[in-house]
Parts: structure tokens; sequence; C-alpha cells
């Protein structure tokens, strides 16, 4: 059995902990590069509302400079004030419950990470939080597609798809994939899609506390 956790918003609270705080800084950013606006304040709190009810930080910010008339090429510097991978500002925070629940489940499965994002942002960004990645037998990070990395991790552990658990908080993104190649998907409702509604039935599970994953870990074994 594998179980494949996504790193965001599933393992560690990147959109409170990370972007969220760094919006101010991304703003300063900005402005510093041309940006005008007549009331800094108010300005940063509707980049704030567009990145609560966006897809990704990445689009919030492209909305907020249409919106405002502003250079397009701007969001540039506001995605590396977000993604600088130093963290000197702040330290990233795990999801609640999911330290534990990777120590328990480490004896009944094989653990995966994949990811999506730049290699070093997203590696610092588990060191950082303290997120105990050594238990993991694998940790994938790409910047495209993650069906060829759970295609690449099917053939290297020689496991069917049904005997494989992914855990992710997008669908999109991680778990039509999965789905796609007849893995067992489970939704993390965090962040950006707590109280989204969702689509027809899309997946296997929904949970919205870590928890909630033992027993469909233990029905699954």
């Amino acid at each position: 059995m594998l179980v494949l956790f996504d790193l965001d918003d599933t393992l560690i609270e990147t959109t409170s902990s990370i972007v969220e705080p760094r919006l101010d800084r991304a703003l300063d950013e900005m402005m510093q590069q041309g940006l005008k606006l007549e009331d800094r304040e108010e300005a940063l709190e509707v980049l704030e509302r567009l990145n609560r009810t966006g897809s990704s930080s990445l689009e919030a910010i492209k909305e907020f400079l249409h919106l405002y008339g502003a250079d397009p090429d701007l969001v540039q510097t506001a995605d590396e004030a977000i993604r600088d991978p130093e963290f000197r500002d702040l330290v990233p925070q795990t999801v609640f419950g999911s330290e534990k629940v990777l120590y328990d489940l480490k004896s009944l499965a094989n653990l995966i990470l994949v990811t999506k994002g730049e290699e070093n942002f997203q590696l610092a960004k588990m060191k950082k939080s303290g997120l105990p990645y050594t238990l993991f037998s694998k940790i994938e990070v790409t910047l495209s597609s993650k069906k060829g990395c759970y295609e690449n991790i099917l053939k290297e552990f020689k496991v069917p798809p049904n005997r494989v658990i992914v855990v992710a908080d997008r669908i999109d993104v991680d778990l039509v994939p999965a789905k796609e190649l007849g893995m067992i998907t489970v939704l993390f409702r965090a962040a950006r899609n707590r109280f989204s509604i969702l689509p027809d039935l899309c997946v296997d599970y929904v949970i919205e506390d870590m928890a909630q994953l033992y027993p469909i870990v233990e029905e699954r074994c």
C-alpha cells in the first residue's frame, strides 16, 4: 500500500502561514517597481480578498494587477516575494495532526510526497516547518502535471493503482489525474476549498481533519 500526500495546504499551511503574511511584502515590492496606488491599505484588502477566493496566489495577483490597470509583468515581482525560500520573516506551520498521521501511517504503508512547485522553495518549506520528511520513501517535486509523477511511482513501486491512496487539497491539479489512473482519492478540505461547492462525486473520500484518514487507510489495507 502506498499513501501519496500533496504538500501545500495538505501537510503544510501554505496559504495561511506563508502566502497571507507575505502579501503585504509583495505589495510593497510591486510599489517599488512602479505600481501606483491611491490607497495602499485598501489595495492590500483587495489583494487579500482575491487571494482568499482565488485558486492560487498567482492567479490572485494577476487579477489584482488587471483590476488596478497595472503592468502585468509585476506578477513576477510579487510571486518572488511570496516564494522567497529563505524564510527569515516567518516559520511555515504544519497542518494540525499531519505529523502524527505520518508517524502512525508509516507502519502501515509506504509514504510518498508529490508536490508541485520550485524545488528549492518546496524543500525549504518542509525543513523550516519541521515536517518529518524523512518518513517519506520518496519525495517528488515537479513543475509539470502530477499525472506523470503518479505513473512513474506506480512503475517504481510495482503496485496496482487500487493500492494507492492520494491525499490532497485540490481536485483539478492533484486528484483528477490520480482518479484517471484508478487510484483511491481523498480530498482534504482546507484553506482555499474548505467552503467551496464540490462537483458531482469526483473523489472517493472527503475529509476535514487528518485524523479522518485513519479509517480510510485501515479499510483499504
